[in-house]
């Protein structure tokens, strides 16, 4: 069984020889840290190393979200940092001594004056065949000679285009004074997102539809409910009937933080496969499934803060989730 196979079957509810995995590679200062406690130099693939296959995902959306980016460049640089421009158009800090996300110190977009310039210059859906490049290509050809492969195709990613452009705060501003802009926007994205579920189904089989939010922190959604019901989901609703209408059945949406006042809403469309599931942020898989039962799908959700604790501690969080993960 490949673990293709044994993705879609487990998010069917159906018996698979062992659970997928999928895993992503530790940061470099967590690398460095292992092979000084004892992981051989050589090795830089650890989940090769241990002998863990991750599930395999091939994205077949060509250029989604802003296009062209914005040049990287770099404005300043010392011994200890890096202050560049990056494809989103963000001032951003990264340090040089250890792994970490940047700061970012500026965005382009404050006003509804830049988000109009930004539509203009970054969003011009009259030119949608200039987003479908030779990696688009490569990845459909992936697609189709990988058959342990998962193929995913974008659903959107509208919050996230937003604050990445906006920042959290002036994104939030945005929302509430600039509602026919940000509307203009989200609607372009939904054109270049039906798009290529178009042009994606009409050369592969898709198995997946996904959407990048990020629209949760530890407290709740970075919107209203009443904002996302009005500007997001109905969009995400467009994107859903037409992969359901080219057979694709499985969803799944990333999003740190606390999703819970927003599941019945995701629910509805439907959207059902949770991603990280961050339990730190109150998405507890035992409960979630004692409020949703089965409508609801979760990868991840597991407390990584328990880890620090020792293996007691790791077994017994294990214990916890069972009648989950068994089902």
């Amino acid at each position: 069984m490949t673990n293709k196979e044994r993705f879609l079957r487990t998010m069917r509810f159906q018996e698979a020889d062992r659970l997928p995995l999928y895993l992503v590679g530790p940061w470099p200062d967590t690398l460095a840290r292992w092979h000084r406690e004892g992981l051989p130099e050589p090795v830089t693939d650890a989940n090769a190393y241990l002998g863990a296959a991750s599930l395999e995902l091939v994205n077949v959306s060509g250029a989604v979200g802003i296009f062209p980016p914005f040049e990287k460049r770099i404005l300043k640089e010392d011994a200890d940092s890096v202050t560049a421009i990056d494809e989103y158009g963000r001032t951003t800090l990264t340090l040089k001594t250890h792994t970490s996300m940047p700061e970012w110190l500026d965005f382009p977009v404050k006003t509804g004056a830049d988000l109009r310039r930004l539509l203009d210059d970054h969003f011009d859906i009259t030119q949608l065949d200039n987003r479908y490049t030779d990696g688009w290509e490569q990845a459909l050809h992936k697609a189709t000679t990988h058959p342990d492969a998962l193929v995913i195709i974008d659903g959107g990613s509208y919050y996230w285009t937003l604050r990445s452009v906006a920042g959290v705060e002036n994104a939030s501003y945005l929302l509430y004074d600039e509602p026919d802009l940000v509307a203009e926007l989200f609607d372009r994205y939904l054109a270049v997102t039906l798009d290529g579920i178009r042009r994606a189904g009409r050369r592969v089989t898709v198995d997946i539809i996904g959407f990048g939010e990020d629209i949760a922190y530890k407290n709740g959604p970075l919107l209203s409910p009443e904002m996302f019901r009005r500007l997001i989901l109905p969009r995400y609703q467009q994107a859903i009937d037409l992969a359901r209408s080219l057979g694709i059945e499985a969803t799944w949406y990333d999003s740190d933080g606390d999703l819970r006042a927003l599941i019945p809403d995701f629910l509805s469309v439907p959207i059902d496969t949770f991603s990280p599931c961050e339990v730190a942020a109150g998405m507890d898989p035992v409960a979630l499934r004692k409020q949703f039962g089965r409508r609801i799908k979760m990868v991840g959700a597991f407390d990584k803060r328990i880890v620090a604790q020792g293996k007691e501690a790791i077994r017994g969080e294990f214990a916890r989730l069972q009648p989950v993960i068994r089902e």
